[in-house]
């Protein structure tokens, strides 16, 4: 009876959601430009990650490091000690050099959509996470026009993303009369070419300062100003959703607990460290699992909003993908890269389940 009533929907998670990976797969083990052509079976995926042995090294280092903790927790001795340390700096070694590795072996094209990637979820994720809330702990402390301003928050999540990717390209245009360059020119900064800038902002700032040259290893290290643009599009549009979910969790948060703590002495910090933040953190910790898929998966207003002035300083994974079919027709390497984007997902959403899912408190 319970997998007669379950049929349907597994009938439909078969049709669109596994059988589209498995099918994915199969395409990937082939050249496929338009029609599928000969197979090449794993060709496509040793062309995107490198030679599998630096990618062996690698996994033995992640393991060794999975390893040391155990081992650490049998026993507090010497032996146990030196062992866990010695797990660490071989698993840290074998690590790094298994990724250095991959990256000068692998297709980096695809290293660099990672780096961007990886500097799009670090820009955007701990800003949306913080604002959002201290948004909501501010709303959550008014009684009068809670719902206006829950409703004002909210407004750019709604709107369609098109639409106000196609605002934010025009606030950061180029063009001497464009509301980011006015904004500036109040304070004496020179007109900036924004989302058509592939450089630095440190490159940029050394570079008004008169620095006739500066270390090539600053417009690796740092994300580019049009792709801090984008994140700031980001954050804009999901601290709105981000402060709902937190005001909501904070509003079913029993009164009478806030009651206790002042009783006892309890500031207002105390209250939030003690009381606020152990009761909300299964919200916190969906937003920022949410947050660290959605930034990997971004695609729609960052293919709006890139430019090719940017050139591929603003091209993440999900937009590499995007020009393997449409720009060059490779359906099968496309489609091996998407699945190493999957495989990357899946494994940062276990680290952060592990990690951050030890620290959420869902009561007693």
């Amino acid at each position: 009876m319970a997998w007669a009533l379950m049929s349907p929907a597994l009938l439909i998670l078969g049709l669109f959601g596994i059988f589209p990976i498995g099918y994915a797969f199969y395409v990937s083990l082939h050249r496929w430009r338009i029609k599928k052509e000969s197979i090449v079976g794993f060709r496509h995926y040793t062309k995107a990650i490198g030679d599998p042995v630096w990618l062996l090294t690698l996994v033995i280092g992640f393991g060794l490091l999975l390893l040391a903790r155990p081992l650490r927790s049998r026993g507090n001795d010497v032996v146990h000690r030196l062992g866990s340390l010695g797990l660490l700096l071989v698993g840290t070694v074998a690590g790094i050099v298994g990724f250095v590795g991959m990256s000068q072996t692998g297709d980096p094209r695809l290293y660099n959509a990672f780096k961007v990637t990886l500097f799009y979820a670090v820009g955007t994720i701990p800003f949306e996470v913080v604002g959002a809330m201290l948004l909501a702990y501010l709303l959550f402390r008014i009684l009068t026009a809670r719902g206006f301003f829950r409703i004002l928050y909210f407004l750019p999540y709604i709107t369609p993303m098109i639409a106000t990717a196609v605002v934010f390209r025009t606030i950061f245009s180029p063009n001497p009369g464009s509301l980011a360059n006015r904004f500036w020119g109040m304070f004496g900064v020179a007109d900036q070419r924004w989302l058509h800038e592939s450089r630095t902002i440190p490159a940029l700032v050394l570079q008004g300062l008169g620095a006739g040259g500066y270390p090539d290893w600053i417009d690796t290290a740092f994300p580019s100003l049009a792709l801090v643009c984008i994140v700031l599009y980001n954050i804009w549009v999901y601290i709105g959703y981000d402060t709902v979910i937190l005001l909501a969790g904070l509003s079913a948060i029993p009164p009478h607990y806030f009651e206790a703590a002042a009783i006892d002495g309890a500031s207002q910090w105390q209250q939030f460290r003690h009381v606020t933040l152990p009761l909300i953190s299964p919200a916190l910790f969906f937003i920022s699992l949410v947050a660290v898929i959605g930034t990997f998966k971004a695609f729609n207003h960052i293919y709006i909003m890139r430019t090719p002035g940017a050139q591929d300083s603003v091209d993440v994974v999900s937009v590499l993908i995007f020009d393997q079919i449409y720009q060059y027709h490779s359906a099968g390497y496309a489609s091996a890269l998407a699945l190493i984007l999957f495989a990357a997902i899946l494994m940062l959403t276990v680290v952060q389940n592990r990690i951050l899912g030890r620290r959420v408190f869902y009561g007693d």
